[in-house]
């Protein structure tokens, strides 16, 4: 009987390895799919984070400079002169006796019309006035939405 066994070991035992093998394979594989699947989770969650930390800094930073900018703004004159040109120019643009020369300017100065930054400007003043950097950040995010 002895050698019956050894025969039929002989002949098994390849194909018990094979299917062993097979399922050590196939339990690696789910271990490692597994292992991808929480690290990519684990990505995600890491990235929304940030983006969440990032946010709130930007609306602290915001705050902080709006409140500088309106405690600046009580010690300097140069403030209102500007604000003063700008109010001028912008008003300028709606007086109709006037209209023909704004528009001459612009044209002259190679615009069709007002240029970016004279709008970028105007909203600058509020942004420094009014202590709006939210208000800013709104309409730059348009502004750059619209090019």
């Amino acid at each position: 009987m002895g050698w019956i066994s050894k025969v039929l070991g002989f002949l098994t035992n390849p194909i018990a390895d094979l299917t062993g093998s097979y399922r050590e394979r196939k339990r690696i594989a789910a271990e490692t799919a597994a292992n991808i699947a929480t690290a990519e989770g684990e990505l995600k969650v890491a990235r929304l984070k940030a983006k969440a930390r990032r946010i709130e800094n930007q609306e602290n930073n915001d705050t902080d400079y709006d409140l500088i900018v309106l405690k600046n703004r009580a010690t300097s004159l140069m403030d209102e002169f500007v604000i003063l040109v700008f109010l001028g120019l912008f008003l300028a643009h709606f007086v109709p006796s006037l209209q023909p020369y704004m528009q001459g300017g612009w044209k002259a100065m190679g615009y069709e019309g007002a240029p970016w930054y004279f709008e970028f400007a105007v909203v600058g003043i509020l942004v420094s006035t009014l202590g709006l950097m939210r208000l800013f950040r709104l309409f730059w995010q348009g502004r750059k939405a619209a090019y």
